[in-house]
């Protein structure tokens, strides 16, 4: 005996507006992204990668309010928005705790631009408050090692 369907008229229509498609489909959305991290992203990682010392590790696309908090958050909800859904491009951690020990911000061209300068002066502010230092590299297709390795000297705190 072959099976039958009980979803009735609603259920032809419903499954004719969708076009076939399952109840899981519409209740999982979802699809990998073509992209984790750009091009440029990906290079500076190697390079930060592989300059970091041992005691070290480098995180990815972290989002704000994974590193810091809003004091009285009930009172500071206008707070809480402003970095709700905001993410920085890497975040050193110190290897054995992970905690948080330098910001890095990747700036793209797009960082020119009036709405991004006053994000990152934001973000900037936000990380100098909570006491997490955070450094700037200009985006480039190539990096000097070097520099990148004074700039991660300057502004890590000194190591025991």
């Amino acid at each position: 005996m072959a099976k039958t369907s009980n979803s009735g008229c609603l259920g032809i229509l419903f499954a004719a507006f969708l076009g076939g498609r399952k109840k899981a489909d519409i209740k999982y959305p979802y699809g990998k992204r073509d992209a984790f991290m750009s091009p440029a992203e990906i290079s500076f990682f190697h390079v930060l990668n592989s300059i970091l010392p041992p005691e070290y590790h480098l995180t990815v696309k972290v989002r704000i309010a994974d590193l810091v908090y809003v004091k009285r958050p009930h009172e500071n909800q206008g707070a809480r928005n402003r970095i709700d859904r905001k993410h920085v491009d890497f975040v050193i951690c110190e290897l054995k705790t992970m905690d948080p020990k330098l910001v890095v911000e990747l700036d793209d061209k797009s960082h020119q631009r009036k709405d991004r300068v006053e994000r990152d002066a934001f973000v900037d502010e936000v990380f100098r408050t909570a006491g997490i230092p955070i450094v700037h590299i200009p985006a480039a297709k190539g990096y000097q090692v070097d520099a990148i390795r004074r700039v991660l000297d300057e502004a890590l705190p000194v190591r025991d």
